[in-house]
């Protein structure tokens, strides 16, 4: 999803067929926001598709070794952590279309994407020593990135010194901010 994301604004600029696209009625954020919608989508099929997987190769395979068809709680936390990381996703998503509407290549955006979703463990363990010492740094991005651990794992809240419902708010802002950053470089891009 992530290079889907990257290349689905970088090689309309690489193959020069943003020239027609912007020549039809159709203005730029319209353009943007369509694309926001595909990618929206295709993640919305590939996360329920893979549940519905999940949940049908336990049906084959261990259907009689766990009853979780008749326990709320592991529905309950199941879906709470699909959902954490779906919006986990769409974090990095904006943050990949952002980079994308600010260079020409495909690459840079597509490598921040990649590397970053594997840095980021690397990354946790000094920024929560930074956030036990400044604790505004709370609120950057990365640490964001920890809503679905944290749901999964309740005392994470004493590391990231957040709530889940701080952390699921944090997570739709920087999403939102990546998102308008990037229609406005999108709008003042060179065609």
């Amino acid at each position: 999803m992530v290079a889907a994301a990257a290349t689905m604004i970088t090689m309309e600029f690489q193959f020069g067929t943003i020239k027609h696209v912007l020549t039809q009625r159709y203005s730029r954020p319209l353009v943007l926001v369509s694309k926001w919608l595909v990618l929206l989508t295709y993640s919305l099929l590939l996360y329920v598709g893979s549940s519905l997987f999940a949940i049908l190769l336990k049906v084959c395979l261990v259907n009689d070794k766990f009853a979780i068809f008749t326990r709320a709680k592991f529905w309950h936390d199941w879906l709470a952590g699909v959902g954490g990381e779906f919006l986990n996703t769409w974090l990095l998503l904006s943050l990949v279309l952002l980079i994308a509407a600010l260079f020409k290549s495909s690459g840079a955006a597509v490598a921040v994407g990649i590397i970053g979703y594997f840095v980021l463990g690397m990354v946790n363990i000094p920024m929560i020593a930074l956030i036990r010492k400044y604790t505004w740094l709370k609120w950057n991005p990365l640490n964001m990135f920890n809503f679905s651990a944290q749901l999964g794992l309740p005392t994470l809240s004493k590391i990231t010194n957040l709530t889940d419902v701080q952390l699921f708010w944090g997570n739709l802002a920087y999403i939102i901010l990546f998102l308008v950053l990037g229609l406005l470089f999108f709008r003042r891009r060179e065609v």
